[in-house]
């Protein structure tokens, strides 16, 4: 026969089981703050090389659009080994003490991303600044990084044909680049293709 001071002996057991599953499944102030992907950004110094919404004055690309460019498969990888993908590239390889770290800086990344506005999709030169091209890219010396090529150069040895299926689908033209593919609609990427044919003529 179960007396009251069994009960209350069971009741004491389950009550603690109980709140011993709640807390395993509650976060920690310190856990949550360490998945801070803006300041996981900070404190891996990720800012000396990249900035995301504002112009980046290190080596790397200014990376607000990059969700435009890359998806978070893609990053996860690059992040965990940036040489595996491109040899040559300066990014260095980046210690993280976990996955959960790397994905709270991707999801601060690409939640960076702003519209396109509609009104530009006629306007080359304007959609080259939304989608943020002279991160990487120099238009005649300004802007972009040394480590991708100048526009107005690469342009001179190709025709509005080429340019447009480079901009649909760069891997098809020259597999292994490390050129991303775009979303662009045809009316974008003719307003684009329009505007880099004429860097041919212009100093």
């Amino acid at each position: 026969m179960l007396t009251k001071r069994h009960l209350d002996s069971a009741s004491v057991a389950i009550a603690t089981v109980a709140i011993l599953l709640v807390s395993s499944h509650v976060p920690s102030v310190a856990a949550t703050a360490a998945l801070d992907g803006k300041k996981l950004f900070n404190d891996k110094t990720c800012f000396a090389c990249h900035s995301v919404g504002a112009k980046s004055l290190g080596p790397g690309p200014e990376l607000t659009q990059v969700a435009y460019q890359r998806d978070a498969t893609w990053l996860r990888a690059w992040l965990a080994d940036p040489q595996k993908i491109k040899k040559d590239t300066i990014m260095p390889k980046i210690v993280w003490k976990s996955q959960a770290e790397m994905d709270a800086v991707i999801d601060y990344i690409l939640s960076a991303k702003r519209p396109i506005p509609a009104a530009d999709s006629t306007n080359g030169a304007k959609l080259m600044d939304d989608y943020t091209c002279t991160s990487c890219h120099a238009i005649h010396k300004k802007g972009g990084k040394p480590q991708f090529p100048d526009l107005a150069v690469e342009v001179k040895g190709h025709d509005a044909a080429f340019l447009d299926r480079w901009l649909q689908n760069p891997q098809a033209v020259k597999p292994g680049t490390f050129m991303a593919t775009f979303p662009l609609t045809p009316t974008q990427r003719k307003a684009i293709v329009d505007y880099l044919v004429s860097l041919k003529v212009k100093k």
